[in-house]
C-alpha cells in the first residue's frame, strides 16, 4: 500500500513539473568592430513593432523592432531603438544618441515569425557601407542548468529508487517438524 502511495505522489509531481512552462533565456548581444554596443534581450522577446516588407507583390523580408533597449552604445550607457531584419531588409539597425544610426547587413539573426522571433546564438560578421564592418556575438547569459521541472523529476526518480531499495516483500515460511 505504501509503495502505491509513493508511486501516485510521483506521478502527480511529474505531471505538475511537466506542465511548467520553460523560462525565456536572456541573451547578451555584443557588437565589436567599427561600432561597439552591448545590450540584453530575451531569446524569444516580444517586439515593440514588426512588419513584413512587400513591394510589387514580392516579399523582401521581415523587420522586428525594440524600443528603449538599455545597454552600452559607443562606450556610453544609454537606451537605443534596435531592429532586426531578414532578407533584403538590413540585418541590424541600432539608433542611439551616443552611437548614432548604425545599419549593418549579414545573415539572419532570428527565426520564427516577426510576432514571435527566436534569436540564434553565435558569432556573425556584419558589414555596412557607412557603418563599416563589425562582429556581433549573441550568447546566453544563463548556464545550462536544469529547469525546476527537471529538478523535480530527478528528485522524484531518486526518491522512488531509494524507496524501491528500501522496500522488501516479507514472506512467511512455515516449516513442519
Amino acid at each position: 500500500m505504501k509503495m502505491r502511495n509513493i508511486a501516485l505522489a510521483g506521478v502527480a509531481m511529474a505531471a505538475t513539473a511537466a506542465a511548467l512552462p520553460a523560462a525565456a533565456v536572456p541573451l547578451s548581444f555584443t557588437l565589436t568592430g567599427s561600432r561597439d554596443a552591448s545590450f540584453v534581450l530575451d531569446s524569444n522577446p516580444t517586439p515593440t513593432s514588426f512588419s513584413s516588407v512587400i513591394l510589387g507583390g514580392n516579399d523582401f523580408g521581415d523587420q522586428i523592432s525594440f524600443a528603449n533597449v538599455a545597454g552600452t552604445f559607443g562606450g556610453t550607457p544609454g537606451v537605443a531603438s534596435i531592429s532586426f531584419g531578414t532578407g533584403i531588409v538590413a540585418t541590424l539597425n541600432v539608433n542611439s544618441a551616443t552611437l548614432g544610426f548604425t545599419q549593418l547587413v549579414g545573415p539572419n539573426l532570428f527565426s520564427g515569425t516577426p510576432e514571435n522571433p527566436v534569436f540564434s546564438t553565435g558569432t556573425f560578421n556584419l558589414s555596412g557601407l557607412v557603418s563599416g564592418n563589425s562582429v556581433l556575438t549573441i550568447s546566453s547569459l544563463v548556464s545550462a542548468a536544469p529547469e525546476p521541472g527537471i529538478w523535480a523529476m530527478m528528485i522524484l526518480g531518486f526518491g522512488m529508487a531509494g524507496a524501491g531499495l528500501r522496500y522488501r516483500r516479507r514472506t512467511t515460511s512455515v516449516s513442519y517438524a
